[in-house]
């Protein structure tokens, strides 16, 4: 077994760290996170008013919300959670997270892009939880949940779909019946596995049949 070096720094400084290595070239104030970190720990709230304009610049020099630029915004998203920072460009984070759950093939990769929208659901939520803009189907809030329901649904693990209906039914109460009559459609073709269909049936007779 070959050595390991030891890393300096908390875990967040760690991550902050390699995001740097990977995407200073494309955008350059990422490296301001590792400064922020280095002053105050990657782990704690941070005493700097500008820092939500900070992750906001950041992701607007990603550029793109897809390919390697998807792991960026995602990356900058949970340096933000780690300092307690809010999101104000939740749409972007939105975006990428859909491409990384879109992208995702084995259930390892479904459980960690169902891991990453947990956390920004809820770090986003005391802000967004009110759903004061429900006329629009685009906002972050219901895309964030609708997407956090079907990634649960690709991964055909039953504890993840219960979570993630749970968080939808709470979150969205007036899409619910149409969401799970559009789950039951999809679920009724071939090759979907029994434990799926199972659960999206429970959910749509609970919201229509049963109302």
């Amino acid at each position: 077994m070959s050595p390991q070096p030891i890393p300096f720094g908390d875990d967040g400084q760690v991550a902050t760290r390699e995001l740097v290595a990977r995407f200073a070239l494309l955008a350059p104030k990422v490296k301001m996170l590792e400064t922020l970190d280095r002053q105050f720990g990657g782990l704690s709230p941070l005493p700097v008013e500008d820092a939500e304009d900070l992750v906001a610049a950041v992701i607007s020099e990603a550029g793109s919300d897809e390919g390697e630029a998807a792991d960026l915004v995602v990356g900058v998203a949970l340096w933000a959670i780690r300092h307690e920072v809010g999101l104000p460009p939740i749409e972007r984070v939105a975006n990428a997270l859909a491409y990384k759950s879109n992208a995702a093939v084995t259930a390892s990769e479904l459980s960690a892009a169902f891991g990453l929208m947990q956390a920004v659901i809820a770090h986003v939520a005391p802000k967004l939880a009110a759903d004061l803009e429900r006329s629009d189907p685009e906002r972050a809030w219901r895309i964030l949940h609708l997407n956090f329901a079907i990634t649960a649904i690709r991964s055909e693990n039953e504890a993840l779909m219960g979570f993630a209906f749970d968080a939808l039914e709470r979150a969205l109460p007036d899409e619910r019946a149409g969401f799970y009559a559009e789950a039951m459609a999809l679920a009724l073709a071939p090759g979907i596995a029994p434990q799926v269909r199972e659960q999206i049936e429970r959910r749509h007779l609970k919201w229509t049949v049963d109302r």
